[in-house]
């Protein structure tokens, strides 16, 4: 009998990943082998795994990546490259540790491959349940599965589909590598790779729903969705440990929850996104109390105020930038998250320009979202960032109160690379 070889990515997931680890052992078909590429996962996910260690089909790897290291290639794609070489099987099917095989699943796949020899990709139907924090199901959908698809990017997951070795070493021969591992489509790893087998045959449908998708508050899917590939200065962000960042300079640095409070941040701006994207930006200092007696440790993107007198200022670019009442509702800023710090703090930042209102002014603050009726922008550095309003969403920008924004202030301005999300563009 044929072997089908099962590879599952695990990082991080200790509630779901013996879930997924079961639902292969409680196959009808029983002639596989599964391989669990962990990559580095925590103390709690991995006593879970090697509970199951036993099992004479199950091949257990660890990558011991280091976090600094996990930005610079797309990780699940990385781990099913190593895994594919291992493994024996005449079939390759992919599993992660958020994800559930039904038991008939492999049965239902090996046996249309046998009443159709020459084909070599199949997919099938998935239901998708959205899960909450307290593990309660919030939603259920289906993925579909139709029609025989010549291009399936955004239309299938990873976890519904299996495929011969055969045209496994067909795109190994063409491309060089199985999947596409390049951080540039660390997003999209699946999509990537099922360009490179439609090269070769399209996707063949199996009207059934054969897996299981958990989407929880920290699933891979719900994490990445609509971010843009590089985050503008001043996001709070969170990864999957408790840990929270400002983006501050293009460095991530920790904010300790004191200074969190004394900086009038809210936690309803901390963005959840993927470790690797985390780990992409450097570390920089971090922000806990020395930030407000050292000026050099002071957040930019904050309005301050003097300990003697009410001047207000803007940190932006680490230099002090005067503003005005009238200046404060031009450009939506909100008294209520100004900062008093001491004199001596105020006096160690250099000054900056001065901003003026918004149709006479030279000088941008950073951070601001403007609207010129049709398209959103954000202003960084002193130019017009085109944004996606699903990434305004997502980075939790205040998109109900942007800045009008005429064609002639609009031409003052260069035009800065573009936060957006597009799954199309990142695989042209």
């Amino acid at each position: 009998m044929e072997i089908v070889s099962i590879i599952l990515t695990s990082y991080n997931k200790p509630r779901t990943v013996g879930l997924a680890i079961e639902s292969v052992i409680n196959q009808t078909f029983r002639n596989w082998e599964l391989f669990i590429m962990d990559d580095n996962s925590d103390q709690e996910t991995v006593h879970i795994i090697k509970k199951y260690l036993d099992h004479p089909d199950i091949h257990y790897h660890n990558s011991n990546i280091k976090d600094s290291e996990r930005y610079k290639t797309t990780r699940y794609a990385t781990l099913i490259n190593n895994a594919i070489p291992l493994s024996k099987g005449t079939y390759l099917t992919y599993l992660t540790d958020d994800n559930i095989y039904l038991p008939n699943r492999l049965e239902e796949m090996t046996k249309f491959f046998s009443k159709f020899p020459k084909l070599d990709i199949v997919y099938s139907e998935q239901q998708v349940q959205g899960v909450e924090q307290n593990g309660k199901i919030s939603w259920k959908g289906t993925r579909k599965a139709k029609n025989i698809l010549t291009n399936p990017v955004g239309l299938v997951d990873h976890c519904s589909v299996m495929h011969t070795r055969r045209i496994a070493d067909l795109v190994f021969q063409k491309f060089g590598s199985y999947w596409d591992d390049d951080p540039s489509v660390w997003q999209f790893g699946d999509a990537a790779f099922w360009k490179r087998l439609t090269a070769f045959q399209p996707f063949y449908p199996i009207p059934k729903i054969l897996d299981i998708a958990y989407k929880t508050p920290q699933s891979f899917q719900t994490l990445n969705t609509h971010l843009p590939s590089h985050l503008p200065d001043g996001t709070l962000v969170r990864a999957l440990l408790p840990d929270v960042y400002l983006i501050d300079n293009q460095l991530r640095r920790r904010i300790s929850s004191t200074a969190f409070s004394a900086l009038k941040y809210d936690s309803n701006q901390i963005v959840d996104i993927p470790d690797p994207f985390l780990f992409k930006y450097k570390e920089g200092l971090p922000l806990n109390k020395d930030a407000f007696s050292n000026p050099w440790l002071f957040p930019n993107m904050r309005l301050v105020y003097s300990s003697t007198n009410n001047q207000l200022y803007y940190i932006q670019q680490n230099k002090k930038h005067p503003i005005n009442d009238k200046l404060m509702k031009e450009y939506k800023f909100d008294l209520r998250q100004a900062i008093k710090v001491d004199d001596q703090l105020l006096g160690g930042i250099p000054e900056g320009g001065t901003f003026e209102a918004v149709s006479k002014t030279s000088l941008l603050p950073d951070g601001i979202l403007f609207f010129d009726g049709k398209d959103y922008y954000l202003s960084m550095k002193n130019k017009l960032h085109p944004i996606d309003k699903v990434v305004i969403i997502k980075l939790r920008l205040p998109v109900s109160e942007p800045v009008n924004l005429d064609e002639e202030f609009k031409k003052k301005f260069k035009q800065g690379e573009p936060f957006s999300w597009s799954i199309q563009k990142r695989l042209d």
